[in-house]
């Protein structure tokens, strides 16, 4: 962006970020609001949800076409045959889910006879930062604790993480998982997706999932389907088992001011936004990566040298859309029609134990730029966290840190944040 010398198209991982608003205020983004409406599948694949969430905080104009994507429900992969040898069931509850930790790190379940099995890690894509928050959100869901902005706490209003009823009784559970030796003790120093290899090397038994995990770790595990299955959050106290979703974006497109071919853009992401252009994309052309397709039941028939050479023909980062009408073109790997069953009955018993809430995109600049406007003090926030859970600090010099430094240096993004949903009147 900085060099002035952009292509007609550019994807932006963030979608309606910080570096956007700051491309759009220097003049480098093309403003789309007068033209988007002319383009029948922009509008109809992209909810008006979804276009409010990339609006300009600082104009109101629209720079960015969304990259719509399906609808993750964030439980957890638990490794089945763990339960199946200790006769145990998949937990619903914090207390079910406390028992299977003991049983997965004290019951030797992978049968070795060694002392080397947790029941449970996490991961983040940056180091020097909390993990917890990245991960957790299955279990943070047992104390009523949204891990995305933009939801209410328990009592009906909108308040920062750290204030929220249900943050310190989480940080506790997290510490007694870890004063008893049931969590990964290098959970604090994983990159992302390590918690995903321990769990294919049986080091651990549980970590965080969306509904397309299992299948999706047949490319790591070829027996992943066998062995893992995917499961609900955990209910609350009261019983509930809060399922927050967000917009259902995966970044989105941006066009140069600076581009003489808008409309032409334009219309190419509008037809990127139709049935046609997500299966050639995601699925490949008949005869070359597969021999039939049926795209109301996502049954599809390869023959194993159609299947390699899907890998080198289409990739689901070069699509436009992610998913049209929120539905993917396919399930990833579940191409024979028994890991399909296994895909829908495992996401159907997870989806009537959820209760589902739909999360607005929170377009709140100063909460969202707490990394950039106080980094030291994140940072040091999320030592303090860390060090809590793993005892260096007592509760009373956590909570002291939180009144002193936090909550003074936070005020005036959590009263921008609150005003701004109790605006959006969700």
């Amino acid at each position: 962006m900085a060099s002035g010398d952009l292509p007609d198209l550019i994807y932006n991982w963030g979608g309606a970020d910080s570096n956007m608003e700051t491309w759009a205020q220097n003049g480098l983004l093309a403003p789309l609001d007068d033209k988007i409406a002319q383009y029948p599948n922009l509008m109809k694949n992209i909810t008006k949800e979804m276009w409010d969430g990339v609006r300009s905080v600082n104009d109101g104009k629209i720079y960015i076409v969304p990259r719509t994507n399906v609808v993750n429900h964030w439980g957890y992969m638990i490794n089945q045959t763990w339960l199946d040898k200790l006769n145990l069931k998949a937990p619903t509850t914090l207390d079910e889910f406390t028992n299977v930790c003991k049983a997965f790190t004290q019951n030797d379940p992978d049968g070795n006879g060694k002392a080397d099995t947790y029941c449970v890690s996490f991961s983040n894509p940056t180091l020097g930062s909390n993990t917890i928050w990245n991960s957790s959100n299955f279990l943070a869901s047992a104390f009523s604790l949204p891990i995305v902005n933009g939801a209410k706490d328990t009592d009906g209003t909108y308040k920062i993480r750290e204030k929220m009823s249900g943050y310190l009784p989480f940080l506790d559970y997290l510490k007694q998982l870890n004063d008893e030796k049931l969590i990964d003790p290098e959970f604090l120093v994983n990159k992302i997706y390590v918690d995903q290899d321990k769990l294919n090397q049986n080091r651990i038994g549980i970590n965080y999932a969306h509904q397309y995990t299992v299948m999706g770790n047949l490319s790591k595990d070829q027996e992943s389907d066998k062995k893992f299955t995917y499961h609900a959050v955990l209910k609350n106290s009261k019983g509930v088992a809060n399922d927050w979703v967000t917009p259902a974006t995966w970044g989105g497109w941006m066009i140069p001011a600076s581009s003489k071919h808008v409309d032409d853009v334009l219309k190419f992401l509008d037809w990127g936004n139709t049935a046609e252009a997500n299966t050639l994309f995601q699925i490949g052309i008949k005869g070359l990566t597969y021999d039939s397709y049926d795209p109301a039941t996502k049954s599809i028939s390869r023959t194993a040298d159609q299947t390699t050479k899907l890998a080198s023909t289409t990739s689901t980062y070069m699509t436009l859309a992610n998913a049209i009408n929120g539905e993917p073109a396919l399930i990833e790997n579940a191409d024979t029609p028994e890991r399909l069953n296994k895909y829908k009955a495992q996401l159907d018993d997870a989806m009537k134990l959820m209760t589902v809430i739909n999360v607005p995109a929170v377009r709140s600049p100063k909460i969202l730029n707490l990394n950039k406007t106080i980094p030291d003090l994140v940072k040091k926030k999320d030592d303090q966290e860390m060090k809590y859970i793993l005892g260096t600090i007592s509760l009373q010099q956590f909570k002291d840190f939180l009144e002193k430094e936090w909550y003074p240096a936070t005020a005036d993004a959590e009263k921008e944040y609150v005003d701004y949903m109790n605006k959006l009147g969700k």
